[in-house]
């Protein structure tokens, strides 16, 4: 057992361990009442997972390797017990090769190493033969070249931007020196969406994107869009998970802002506070006596509702309900943008 305080001992020093000395086990490290855990075999990291941080589910759809409706097959199977862990459940079906699991295992790899990396403080503790599950075979990354990524696009980056303004282009990038990436970022700027929607459009972390979208803004490639532009809020109700972040990339993308809580009491605050422009509810909170309430208040009678994960439901029963739409799961994410369209009046791409 190894264990200590990463204000004593950075996590690049722990990671050192691990890989010199060839270790398998669980590294846990905690801060702030969130939790991440690293599995380790032969000193390769082959499993890296943080509380409320990027799924791997979410990191496919964002590559393009899978579809927004296949990550939420595949979630719904791995919860009833049918599927192990979803990338190798992807895998066996041949929707994505080796390669591709590959690439999208070390980019969430990349993403939850760099949330740690800006922990200074909170716990550690590296179990040896700490159970944790194997990935298919040949998809081990190195740790300390996922640090050094980390480390090398944190100093390149720059200071970023607010997520929430909405960018225009307004000069001529040519006369710019800027790195590969920032021109994929560029592309995405279109005077409508918000900096993180533009983000969620990538294949980048949001950090990095932000950043990108910074160093574009300094080096007067784009500029703030005028007053007006901003995104609606849509109000999420749902509880925290991988179908919380493929509802909130998927909504992102739809050229929204959404703003998530995770149960219907916190829910009812927000609303008061934040008066969105929609509000997208998971069925599984059970969310129709908090609906019928809404309903019956005049800030809420006429807002659009969408229930996700609920069915349409029958005729004779139909009345009990809230008004409100539903969308099934697993659902395609232009569905998702099709009522948002129709909803709240952005343009579904």
């Amino acid at each position: 057992m190894i264990e200590g305080s990463l204000r004593d001992v950075p996590l690049a020093d722990v990671f050192q361990i691990v890989v010199a000395g060839r270790k398998d086990g669980a590294l846990e490290v905690e801060h702030d009442g969130r939790r991440a855990t690293l599995g380790f075999e032969a000193g390769a990291l082959h499993d890296a997972r943080l509380d409320g941080g990027t799924h791997l589910g979410e990191v496919l759809v964002r590559l393009d390797l899978l579809s927004l409706q296949e990550v939420q097959t595949l979630l719904a199977e791995q919860r009833s017990g049918r599927t192990g862990p979803i990338g190798a459940a992807a895998l066996e079906r041949g929707w994505i090769d080796a390669e591709e699991l590959g690439r999208a295992v070390e980019r969430q790899a990349v993403e939850v190493v760099g949330e740690l990396v800006g922990w200074r403080d909170g716990r550690f503790r590296f179990a040896e033969g700490g159970r944790t599950p194997l990935p298919p075979e040949g998809h081990r990354v190195d740790v300390m070249r996922v640090l050094m990524d980390v480390l090398s696009e944190r100093e390149d980056a720059g200071a970023g931007v607010d997520p929430d303004v909405v960018l225009v282009r307004v000069g001529d990038p040519t006369a710019a020196s800027l790195p590969p990436e920032a021109w994929d970022v560029l592309a995405l700027v279109d005077g409508h969406r918000s900096a993180r929607a533009v983000a969620a459009e990538t294949d980048l972390p949001e950090g990095r994107a932000l950043a990108l979208l910074g160093r574009l803004t300094e080096a007067g490639v784009v500029d703030r869009a005028p007053d007006g532009s901003a995104p609606a809020d849509v109000l999420v109700v749902v509880a925290p998970g991988a179908e919380a972040r493929l509802l909130r990339l998927a909504l992102l993308r739809a050229g929204v802002r959404p703003e998530l809580v995770d149960d219907l009491e916190r829910a009812a605050e927000r609303f008061d506070a934040l008066r969105p422009a929609a509000v997208v509810v998971d069925a599984a909170l059970d969310p129709w006596r908090w609906l019928r309430d809404l309903r019956r208040r005049r800030e809420g009678a006429h807002v659009p509702v969408l229930v996700v994960g609920a069915r349409p439901p029958r005729l004779l029963t139909a009345w009990r309900r809230p008004a409100a739409d539903v969308l099934p799961r697993p659902f395609r994410e232009l569905d998702l943008h099709a009522w948002v369209t129709g909803s709240v009046g952005r343009r579904a791409r």
